[in-house]
């Protein structure tokens, strides 16, 4: 009887052991899906939605594919990652995901979807330099409160670009180059705005004609004069 008493103690501090075990391993995959989340969000914060997204996929993968809170949480960051990339049937596909999973809606996600489609007719309409339609879009897209969105601001300077308000064009494109300095199709449209700014200054007539201001003007004189320094 003895033995058996000894098996069955072995028996219960082998499962207490594997269950210990398996709960830290639970623990750390936990705490490294939140160390991911908080990743995707940063990377969501400036604008870089792909490695926003890498991250999203990693945290909802060392959430074990448990139903719960923080894997719904990822998720709905996701959609979001997915937005900002311009990956609408992806993002509208993971948003039925989690309408199935956590038994709601998600409303303000929704909204976004159809203003990032808007977003993108945008530079549909702007490739095909159907400037009127791109100018009721941009208007369309700021009442829905997306002004803020990286495309839209890229959009938003070409159309100034294209209306030949070159002035507003290149401000426009300052800004995004400030906020996003990664992008080099930005950094290329701002280069040749500023030599259109420098073209114009040599020109009196044409640079009345483009509204360019004394401000402007300061502003271009100072930075040719530190480029020489």
């Amino acid at each position: 009887m003895q033995k058996r008493k000894n098996k069955k103690g072995k028996s219960l501090s082998s499962f207490l052991l594997l269950f210990l075990l398996l709960s830290l391993s639970l623990f750390a995959c936990k705490n490294k899906a939140k160390e991911y989340r908080l990743l995707g969000i940063e990377a969501l914060e400036r604008g870089d939605g792909k490695t926003a997204l890498e991250n999203f996929n990693l945290a909802l993968e060392k959430s074990n594919g448990q139903v719960s809170a923080l894997q719904m949480d990822i998720l709905a960051y996701k959609i979001e990652a997915e937005i900002q990339l311009g990956n609408i049937s992806d993002a509208e596909e993971s948003l039925q995901s989690y309408k199935t999973l956590a038994k709601k809606d998600l409303p303000l996600l929704e909204e976004r979807i159809a203003g990032k489609k808007l977003i993108q007719e945008l530079g549909t309409a702007l490739n095909d330099n159907k400037l009127e339609d791109a100018e009721k879009l941009l208007s369309e897209i700021k009442e829905k409160g997306l002004e803020e969105d990286r495309e839209y601001l890229f959009d938003g300077a070409v159309y100034l670009e294209k209306t030949a308000k070159w002035q507003e064009a290149y401000e426009a494109f300052q800004q995004y180059c400030t906020r996003y300095p990664g992008d080099e199709d930005a950094k290329r449209e701002l280069s040749f705005l500023k030599n259109r700014m420098e073209a114009l200054e040599k020109n009196p007539l044409l640079k009345e004609k483009a509204g360019i201001t004394e401000k402007q003007e300061t502003t271009e004189t100072t930075e040719t004069t530190e480029g020489s320094n």
